[in-house]
């Protein structure tokens, strides 16, 4: 079978190579442009690697008369049409866990960079200004972190808030009350998450169940002066809600790894071949916004980006492919 790997960073490359020896396969490519952007190439293989802003809807799928397997390099397939998938009998494999530990870590670091104002605080010293002058921070210690999303990734970061020091409350759809007293964290409803928190996270996956599920009817809840971190999906949170409750003192700051339509930003191709609902042009304006203010860290989805994570996705991901041309269980 001939495989594709697409939206190829330059780091991951030498992974690929060196994991790839041992298959069995008529030939590997390795691309670094995204597969909608590649879809003429892309016709040629039975296997496809892809990230998330790789688009697999039903008209590239339609394309692809020879694909049998994606095997994206992500744990959410949100941008991969799972129904279409299935009737035309092409798998999914995706990477269920690569390091729990990697994105629970970025988002500490995320919470500790804007209760500190680091970034300002940098940035005036580039400046040329060597004073504390308007960078008062806020303490964690003994503040209330409210995590939303008890998995692998909100598990881990539960362990390293209680650590610091910190009051955590959580909201999930199926409690664990054994988890809970062992961690010694507990279960409320989103509603009393936003009243109580100081310190908002999200950890839960881009599904329709999920999208704005921070809006800007519930933001209005939050206390003054909280803190917002997503690390999740861009989707999960109205964009606009963020600009709105910073402008009215609801958020002092956030730290967001993600944003609404990233993929619009990250290709070529979405800007160039789709045409922008009114909502699509809000959410980038509401970005470029976003972006732009000193209370808002924002980085390129880099979260998972350790050379650790890097390595254990790859290495999944060649085993998933692996699996499937020898009819293996999947991971």
């Amino acid at each position: 079978m001939k495989i594709a790997f697409f939206g190829v960073k330059s780091w991951e490359r030498e992974i690929i190579e060196r994991e790839i020896i041992n298959l069995d396969t008529a030939g590997v490519g390795i691309f670094t442009e995204e597969i909608q952007d590649k879809l003429e190439m892309a016709k040629n293989y039975d296997i496809v690697s892809v990230f998330v802003y790789s688009k697999l809807d039903k008209k590239a799928l339609d394309q692809l008369p020879n694909l049998k397997m994606i095997a994206t390099r992500s744990t959410g397939i949100d941008h991969i049409d799972k129904d279409e998938c299935q009737k035309r009998k092409i798998e999914i494999y995706n990477v269920p866990s690569y390091g729990e530990n990697t994105v629970a870590e970025y988002t500490i670091a995320l919470l500790l960079v804007v209760a500190k104002k680091i970034v300002p605080a940098h940035q005036s010293v580039e400046e040329g200004e060597f004073s504390p002058e308007g960078l008062t921070g806020v303490d964690v210690f003994s503040k209330t972190l409210g995590v939303v999303g008890v998995g692998r990734i909100g598990k881990n970061v539960i362990r390293i808030a209680k650590g610091l020091g910190m009051k955590v409350i959580a909201v999930e759809r199926k409690p664990d009350a054994k988890l809970a007293k062992k961690m010694g964290f507990k279960y409320v409803s989103l509603e009393e998450c936003l009243k109580q928190c100081d310190f908002l996270t999200l950890h839960v996956p881009a599904i329709p169940e999920t999208r704005h599920l921070l809006n800007m009817n519930n933001i209005k809840l939050m206390k003054p002066g909280s803190i917002l971190i997503n690390t999740s999906r861009g989707k999960v949170v109205k964009t606009e809600a963020i600009v709105w409750a910073l402008e009215n003192k609801i958020l002092w700051g956030a730290g967001l790894d993600v944003t609404e339509d990233e993929d619009m930003l990250e290709s070529v191709s979405m800007v160039a071949s789709t045409r922008p609902t009114k909502d699509d042009l809000q959410e980038v304006l509401s970005y470029h916004l976003l972006r732009d203010r000193d209370d808002v860290v924002f980085t390129p989805h880099n979260a998972f980006n350790t050379k650790e994570a890097i390595g254990m996705i790859i290495k999944t991901t060649v085993e998933n492919i692996n699996s499937f041309i020898n009819k293996l269980d999947k991971n």
